[in-house]
């Protein structure tokens, strides 16, 4: 089976626990601005969009750090390529 990431932003509690893996993963540091993915809090409803950067090696490890679920592997019908 093939695993897609699955980005439920209703449920991100904005740790940037995923853009830290990210970062870690692909830059060896803790950087924030290294990451891939960003989280961004939209102040007027207390709410967080989470956007990837075209860089994106779908590695998917950080839906496997995220604590709340926001971000999640699923497995998908298709064929792995």
């Amino acid at each position: 089976m093939a695993k897609e990431l699955a980005v439920n932003p209703g449920r991100c509690i904005g740790c940037c626990t995923c853009a830290l893996t990210c970062a870690i993963t692909n830059h060896g540091e803790f950087d924030l601005a290294k990451a891939f993915i960003y989280i961004t809090r939209h102040e007027f409803d207390g709410t967080f969009a989470i956007t990837f950067s075209s860089c994106c090696r779908g590695c998917q490890k950080c839906a496997l750090a995220c604590p709340a679920g926001a971000l999640r592997v699923v497995e998908t019908a298709g064929t792995v390529d």
